[in-house]
């Protein structure tokens, strides 16, 4: 009897019902009481000690282990200041490092996720009836489908980031939010570095740096037979944004920054995708099927391999699905088909029901607006701006046709009876180093659809007012009442290294104000006459710098590694 008094006192100093705040560190033992001054040492262990509301910190150092979140309810984070570090090598026991499972209310925040070398490997897994699931702040890479970097590639092999899966048709994954995440340097195989996929309502995935991976970056899927029940097998009541997407490309598929394929009910805004396959792809591969009501809006799309964006079934109706009801709208898209395959900006099949509008299109010296090879039912496209610098610009459509310039093209299709061909004049036209803020000379001022509507929350590309009186085209909103982008030295302001690993510089000298904001928009950072900007303190992500002269404001994005 004594002997099981022992045990159940022991059992009760490991839960630590008094506290909520445990600890791990790879100096400490699973002897201990999990405290501040007598930390556990390994992750799991101390995660099968929890209950629902408590918090497991973790101390700096690797930890070479997978792990199951086993309870509801846990945070599991790194302690405030430190880098703790999960390292899956050698270890292929189960195919995520983190695995979540059946799981109401969890968090994962600030730790750095590394070397899950093996066929299906995962960096974090959410799968079957999960709700209220928060993945932030984390840095993930080295997520490799085979150890053999010249490995054959093929439907078979895969490897992903950050998955979830819905695959409860009962029961369906809700309040999801991946946020300020990195995940770099991956063979996917044929898998993605984000994806959502299957009985998945509601969600968000914003402020996440995704670059140099083999395949499609962020990815919002439906109809793959992911759910037990097809009636709700898609991603749906979606929020993409203020992601960076870049260098996602494959070399076997055109691999999108981001990707919507049979999803409904999703906005695409305020994201930065270039150097990937396409920017965006919103599309449908499966036949019979449709993916409903996509907003793409205030994005920016440049230097990308085919095109800006592709738009529709690629091969509908007997190879692929529809996309219906969708816009496009508010984006500015540049120098994008550096492969020179011919699709130009914009890359259509079959829509129905869909709108092009208040978008800058410049194409590179090649000429191609764009290319469509299906035709389309209910297609409005107008209040756009086109230029080229070298070429005519060049639209082609269906069956070999093809217009040469925006008068011809407007004039026999009846599209674009408001749109024009000049030049947007940027602040620095350019892909090293782009500003596509406008000057106060660009005919894109007020130059979008008079009757458009703001939506509630909408802004421009730096989280500003998107409509002073008529909305503009493109992503970026000039405001002369605000001084935003009215003087000509703007293209002098640069901040560099970005991304940086915490230390900006500015160029300015005189008197200014320098302010960094989160994507909630926090001030986290001010300063005067301080051309520094240390964000070493702070976790990665995407954030907004506001830069204050005396007859300037002057909003980029920064992005901290």
């Amino acid at each position: 009897m004594k002997y099981l008094v022992l045990l159940i006192c022991i059992h009760i100093s490991y839960l630590g019902y008094s506290q909520t705040n445990y600890y791990v560190s790879p100096t400490g033992n699973n002897t201990n009481n999990g405290s501040l001054s007598s930390p556990w040492n390994t992750i799991q262990f101390s995660l099968n000690q929890l209950s629902n509301g408590d918090t497991l910190n973790l101390f700096s150092g690797t930890y070479n282990e997978k792990i199951q979140i086993p309870n509801d309810g846990i945070f599991l984070r790194n302690k405030q200041g430190e880098n703790p570090t999960i390292d899956a090598t050698g270890i292929n026991n189960q195919v995520s490092i983190v695995e979540i499972y059946d799981i109401n209310i969890f968090t994962i925040e600030g730790i750095e996720l590394q070397n899950n070398i093996m066929l299906d490997a995962q960096g974090i897994v959410v799968e079957n009836n999960c709700q209220n699931i928060t993945i932030k702040n984390c840095k993930i890479h080295d997520i490799h489908f085979s150890s053999n970097i010249n490995a054959p590639v093929n439907a078979t092999k895969n490897a992903q980031g950050i998955i979830v899966y819905g695959t409860d048709g009962n029961n369906t994954i809700t309040n999801l939010k991946i946020l300020n995440n990195e995940l770099y340097n991956c063979r996917l195989g044929y898998s993605e570095g984000i994806a959502v996929n299957g009985n998945v309502d509601g969600f968000e995935v914003s402020g996440n740096l995704v670059h140099d991976i083999t395949n499609i970056g962020i990815d919002l899927i439906g109809f793959e037979g992911t759910s037990s029940n097809n009636t709700n097998d898609q991603a749906r009541n979606g929020l993409i944004k203020n992601n960076i997407i870049y260098n996602c490309i494959s070399p076997y598929a055109t691999s999108g920054g981001i990707y919507i394929d049979g999803g409904k009910d999703i906005v695409v805004e305020n994201n930065t995708a270039y150097h990937n396959g396409y920017g965006i792809e919103i599309g449908c591969e499966n036949v019979g099927k449709t993916t409903d009501n996509i907003t793409v809006r205030n994005n920016i799309f440049y230097d990308n391999e085919v095109s800006a964006m592709a738009f529709g079934g690629f091969d509908y109706p007997s190879g692929s699905g529809k996309v219906i009801n969708s816009t496009f709208r508010n984006n500015t898209c540049y120098y994008n088909d550096f492969s020179n395959q011919g699709n130009g900006e914009m890359y259509l099949s079959y829509t129905e029901n869909c709108i092009i509008e208040n978008n800058i299109f410049y194409a590179s010296t090649e000429g191609m607006a764009l290319y469509q090879d299906i035709a389309s039912l209910n297609l409005s496209m107008n209040y756009n701006l086109y230029y080229t610098t070298t070429s005519t610009l060049e639209f082609n459509l269906p069956n070999n046709v093809s217009y040469v310039g925006l008068t011809a093209f407007s004039q026999a299709t009846g599209y674009e009876n408001n749109s024009v061909s000049l030049n947007p004049n940027f602040v620095t036209p350019s892909i090293s180093s782009p500003d596509y803020h406008l000057q106060v000379t660009s005919p894109a001022i007020n130059a979008g659809n008079p009757s458009y509507t703001v939506a509630a929350g909408e802004t421009d590309m730096d989280n500003q007012n998107r409509a002073v009186g008529i909305i503009d085209c493109g992503a970026d909103e000039y405001d002369l009442a605000s001084n935003i982008n009215t003087v000509p030295d703007l293209s002098q302001i640069k901040i560099y290294p970005n991304p940086s690993k915490g230390i900006f510089y500015s160029t300015l000298k005189g008197n200014f104000t320098i302010q960094v904001f989160d994507i909630a928009g926090k001030l986290i950072f001010s300063s005067i006459n301080n051309s520094t900007v240390n964000l070493t303190s702070i976790n990665s992500g995407v954030y907004f710098i506001k830069i204050k002269t005396v007859n300037t404001v002057y909003t980029t994005k920064l992005f901290k590694d």
